[in-house]
This record gives structure tokens, C-alpha cells and sequence, in this order.
């Protein structure tokens, strides 16, 4: 089950594993990634670990654990699939269902919604009541891999999880990886800009150092024309850029110098690719 894991992710598996184990995990999270599979398996894992009755290792086989992973555990729902819309009624099955006590003789409820990004308002802000009033040994497991579209007012009560993504056509071990994020960050400010959310997610794993190199690079170009050496349309690119070139520039030289800080890197980096698509 762990084997679609990177080492970033089992760390951080860990640590929450840890948090069970000292009952201090928080009763909301979102788990980001765009590799569903490892966003089920993780939650599956979160979940087995819940309600473990041993040690709490990957590949228990305590009746709990075991009943988790053929989904047979009376106190753990899930709902929508990544690809259809989460109606305001599915969410209120889940408070139905969660308002009633345990089934199971562990006492802990668990409910996992797949693709946080595909609730509806109605059913974002239903969702959100139940959030602002946890009942105890009840946890909401939120899976997304556009954590962007998720409101920011569920992802302000939620502990955020952001695992590494699949991007193997960009991140590779050659000397032109950087060359490969260039060309798809301005390959997709113009055929598909929210691409840029999952690609910039890809720096999450990179230390502040190579995610200064990045995002300068990014305003390198823009400042000093220097399409050609990416292999990039210079025209599309100005006729795209001209009106707003000086903000980018601005957002990623503003990301760089707080870099260099004690932030929190997947803020800042969340924070300033927001601003840049939000002008483009």
C-alpha cells in the first residue's frame, strides 16, 4: 500500500501517525495531491491508524485495520469520486449519519470526502457549519488535488496536508529540469493557467534555496525577453504579458525575499502563484 509514497509523504504520515498516538490529530484535514491513488491509500492508512487495536503499523492485521481496508467498517463513509459535484444533500446525509453515536466498539467516526474541490457552495458552506462544531472522535478526511478550489474558510479550520504530486514529464534528475518548469509555467499561463497550481506544488518538496532559483528564473525571463532560450512563442508571450509582466515580476521577487525568511514555504509559494493567475 505505501509503495506509491515518496519519502516527503511517509514522513508525513508519520508525524500524524504520532499525533494519533498522543491524541493531539486534529479532527479536520485536507490531503492534497494529484495522484488520487495515493491520496485514497493515504486516507485509507489515517483511518486504519484511527482505529487501530495494535501498534498502528502499515500493514496490520488487527480486525479494525483489516475491515478498513475491504471497506467494511461500519463508522467509516465516503463520499463523492473526484469528478462529479458534491451536492448540499450528500453533505447532509454525513451530518445525519454523524450526529447519531458509533457503531463500532472503538467509538471513533470517520468520514472522507473525495474531491473537496468538487463541493458545491451550498454544499462548501453546509459542510462548513459541521466543521465550526466537531463532535469528539469524529474525523473529517477531505481529499483534493485542486486544493486551490477549495473555499478558503474550510481550509482555514482544516489541518492542510500537501503530498508530493506526480510530475515526472517536469521533475527528473537530468540537468534540465529547471528548463522543463520554465517552458510548462509559461506553457500554461497560456493554454491552461490553474496547471500552474499542481506545478508550483511540485516546489513543495525542494528547499528555499532551488524555490528562489525558480521563481526567479520566472521573472528573469518575463524582465529580459529571453523566450528563445526556452523554446517559447515570444509573441504569444508578450501579447499575453504586456499588460501585466511588471506584477508577475513583482510576485515572484516578493516570493523570493520572504523565501529567504522563516515563513512557511507552501504558503508562500500558494500565495504568490494565486496572485499571478489571478491577473492572467
Amino acid at each position: 500500500m505505501i509503495n506509491n509514497f515518496a519519502p516527503a509523504d511517509l514522513k508525513k504520515l508519520n508525524i500524524l501517525k504520532e499525533k494519533i498516538n498522543n491524541n493531539l490529530l486534529p479532527n479536520q484535514l485536507i490531503i492534497s495531491s494529484n495522484n488520487i491513488t495515493k491520496l485514497n491509500e493515504f486516507a485509507k492508512l489515517l483511518s486504519m491508524f484511527l482505529v487501530c487495536e495494535k501498534e498502528r503499523t502499515f500493514d496490520c492485521d488487527c480486525a479494525n485495520c483489516v475491515r478498513i481496508q475491504n471497506n467494511t467498517y461500519y463508522d467509516l463513509k465516503a463520499y463523492g469520486d473526484f469528478n462529479t459535484s458534491i451536492k448540499k444533500e450528500e453533505i447532509q446525509n454525513i451530518i445525519e449519519v454523524f450526529n447519531y453515536s458509533a457503531l463500532e466498539n472503538k467509538g471513533v467516526k470517520i468520514y472522507i470526502i473525495k474531491g473537496g474541490d468538487f463541493l458545491t457552495l451550498e454544499a462548501a458552506n453546509a459542510l462548513l457549519k459541521f466543521l465550526e462544531e466537531p463532535t469528539d472522535n469524529t474525523y473529517a478526511i477531505i481529499l483534493s488535488n485542486q486544493h486551490n478550489r477549495i473555499i478558503e474558510t474550510i481550509k482555514s479550520r482544516c489541518l492542510n496536508i500537501i503530498l508530493t504530486n506526480d510530475f515526472n514529464e517536469v521533475k527528473d534528475e537530468n540537468d534540465d529540469a529547471k528548463q522543463k518548469f520554465i517552458q510548462a509555467f509559461f506553457k500554461n499561463l497560456v493554454h491552461q493557467k490553474n496547471n500552474n497550481y499542481i506545478l508550483i506544488r511540485q516546489l513543495f518538496d525542494y528547499t528555499p534555496t532551488d524555490c528562489y532559483e525558480y521563481l526567479s528564473e520566472i521573472a528573469n525571463v518575463i524582465k529580459n525577453s529571453k523566450w528563445q532560450q526556452y523554446n517559447l512563442d515570444e509573441k504569444e508571450m508578450l501579447a499575453l504579458l504586456k499588460p501585466i509582466k511588471h506584477h508577475i515580476i513583482e510576485e515572484c521577487y516578493s516570493a523570493c525575499n520572504l523565501l529567504g525568511g522563516s515563513f512557511n514555504k507552501e504558503l508562500i509559494l500558494e500565495q504568490a502563484i494565486i496572485k499571478i493567475n489571478q491577473v492572467v
